[in-house]
């Protein structure tokens, strides 16, 4: 029996030491992503143009989380996405409008689409 209950405690000891690696790997790396800066950080300002016109503001935060405030008409739509892949914008959908940028921040231009329209956008750091 006493080989058996070593086998166990070892095994046991084992699995331990694992998930206290995988916990320690696992805070290195949130550390890592903290410590992170998006070097498009900081206020970016422009307009859209095409089908519909109007102003773009994108406010990039340190981790590379983008505001997207777009106003028309003095109609102003916010949502959220992040910068993806290095400078390239992550494309997601404002919830109420569907407005949606596509580009990359290298250039700090691209095309946008809101349903049926389309047309171009460009922004300048503030």
């Amino acid at each position: 029996m006493k080989p058996l209950k070593l086998l166990f405690l070892s095994a046991l000891t084992a699995m331990i030491f694992n998930s206290c690696e995988q916990i320690l790997d696992d805070m290195q790396l949130k550390k890592e992503q903290q410590a992170q800066t998006s070097a498009y950080m900081g206020r970016w300002s422009g307009s859209y143009s095409g089908d519909e016109s109007g102003t773009l503001v994108l406010d990039i935060k340190k981790s590379g989380s983008v505001e997207v405030i777009r106003s028309s008409n003095g109609v102003e739509d916010r949502y959220y996405t992040e910068i993806f892949s290095g400078a390239s914008l992550h494309v997601a959908s404002s919830p109420n409008s569907g407005f949606t940028l596509y580009g990359n921040m290298e250039t700090h231009s691209g095309t946008w689409k809101m349903g049926k329209s389309s047309g171009t956008w460009s922004v300048n750091k503030q």
